[in-house]
């Protein structure tokens, strides 16, 4: 579903059931004239992975971590524009095979030094270092190096002219030569926070995991008077009832992902609160890991989707805060193909694909099975996500109906992330940002089925991965969309 706030589901036909996409529902306590200083409190309802944007694959972690590192440019709400950020201007050459940033000189780290070009250079040479393992080394894949022209010019030189080049040299903050060049690669990413010196408006003052996250401003940022907070504590709060109750009773000043059913009450009986509704690039979806056996074939995924009633979850649960979702893209990204229908909801049919694959009560118990083996999976789904847990719930009865036993588990978010990033688990409801950029191969490709990389359910398809990197390729969007 696509989140018309941040509430998200849809369907990719060999791998997710992708149920709703919508918005991102927010709430915070009613703007009040404008004045410096003061303490903001965000609720959350997990912890962050990492901090370290060379170790982490959580986007929710990525959000905090813009707000202690730069990048060389600030992406606009368009998804394909810039702002000057840490470079106060670039240009390419005629051939476009060149890109050179111009950088700010009154720029620092946390601990004194001057960000330089040097800085620049030691940040891409570690992204595309296989041995750091970072997950968006593929972005870098058609820039073949970067050089240093003086502390403050640095030039990037491409392999190919392509429509993204701006935005896969920006991708990533960039992060202190001296902390770079003085780590083992293999350790890089293990690095924490705490011992990393960073450029950005914020700076750490101190993290208790598992309780609370807390920032400062850093008295070396270049924009002076900013930011305009002292200080910013992200708060950790488990349970999503536990959230809501705070917010009203004034404990915590927002939080996100407000649960829709609540929407209402908070709009009528809590005039002290704003919510904000807005389009988000998230959605909702269940993954089937295609290293489990039931899920290796694409006519089963499909019964399974076409078992899943994704209108009625969207109904009972969403409140009208989201829309199923077609294809990887959400409706706010320039790929997005609005003419796509979705694989209907059809139980019967499901039954019919399921025993075209040889599945059938042999043993009269009621489920489904398979040369001897019951169609039984396990369906994780992480602590305190209200939402998720009725989503289980729902499809557990749904897919009770056509035979197949779904056995709920909940986990913890960070042990949750393990078994994702190992592949240690069946099936999973789980949220996803769609990335800028219209690009399928960071969680599609059988190339970023690798260690660090982000497609964590194991879909592998040639045709598929041609088509994107022609698509990609092109340089007017109009052609590139029917793709």
């Amino acid at each position: 579903m696509y989140k018309k706030a941040e509430i998200r589901v849809g369907m990719f036909l060999a791998a997710f059931l992708m149920v709703l996409a919508g918005a991102a529902i927010f709430s915070c306590s009613r703007e009040k004239p404008a004045t410096r200083g003061g303490t903001l409190v965000v609720g959350e309802i997990s912890d962050f992975e990492s901090l370290n944007p060379m170790g982490t694959t959580d986007a929710h972690a990525r959000d905090i971590y813009n707000l202690l590192f730069l990048s060389l440019l600030d992406e606009q709400p368009d998804f394909l524009s810039f702002k000057p950020r840490l470079a106060r201007s670039y240009e390419f050459s005629k051939d476009r095979k060149q890109l050179t940033f111009h950088l700010r000189d009154d720029v620092k780290w946390t601990d004194g030094a001057p960000v330089t070009a040097y800085d620049v250079k030691a940040t891409f040479d570690a992204q595309k270092n296989p041995d750091v393992l970072w997950s968006g080394r593929h972005l870098k894949e058609h820039i073949d190096s970067v050089k240093v022209a003086d502390a403050h010019t640095v030039t990037y030189y491409y392999n190919e002219v392509y429509p993204y080049q701006l935005m896969d040299a920006n991708d990533g903050p960039i992060m202190p030569a001296h902390f770079i060049n003085s780590t083992e690669p293999n350790k890089i990413r293990n690095i924490q926070i705490e011992d990393i010196p960073t450029d950005g408006p914020f700076k750490l003052l101190e993290w208790k995991r598992g309780q609370a996250l807390v920032l400062v401003p850093n008295e070396n940022y270049y924009e002076k008077g900013k930011p305009y907070l002292d200080k910013v504590i992200f708060k950790i709060i488990p349970d999503q009832v536990t959230l809501l109750t705070q917010l009203k009773s004034g404990e915590i000043d927002c939080m996100e992902s407000i649960p829709p059913r609540e929407v209402k009450d908070l709009e009528n009986n809590h005039p002290e609160l704003h919510v904000f509704n807005f389009p988000t690039r998230a959605y909702i979806y269940i993954g089937w890991n295609e290293k489990a056996p039931f899920f290796r074939d694409k006519k089963v995924r499909r019964a399974l989707t076409m078992a899943i009633n994704r209108q009625l979850i969207i109904d009972n649960l969403y409140y009208g805060y989201a829309e199923e979702c077609t294809s990887p893209f959400v409706p706010i990204i320039w790929a997005y193909n609005p003419n796509i229908k979705p694989i209907p909801y059809d139980p019967e049919r499901a039954k019919e694909l399921l025993a075209e694959e040889g599945f059938a009560d042999s043993d009269g118990d009621g489920w489904l099975d398979k040369d001897g083996k019951r169609f039984e999976f396990e369906l994780m789904t992480n602590y305190g996500n209200e939402i998720r847990k009725d989503v289980q719930v729902m499809v557990q009865d749904m897919l009770k109906k056509v035979g197949i036993k779904v056995d709920p588990a909940i986990l913890e978010w960070t042990v949750m992330l393990e078994k994702i990033k190992s592949m240690d688990f069946e099936a999973m409801v789980n949220a996803w940002r769609v990335g800028t950029k219209a690009d399928l191969e960071p969680i599609w490709s059988c190339a970023s089925r690798r260690q660090g990389g982000y497609n964590r359910i194991d879909y592998c398809n040639p045709t598929v991965d041609s088509l994107n990197t022609l698509a990609c390729s092109m340089l007017d969007f109009d052609k590139a969309r029917p793709l």
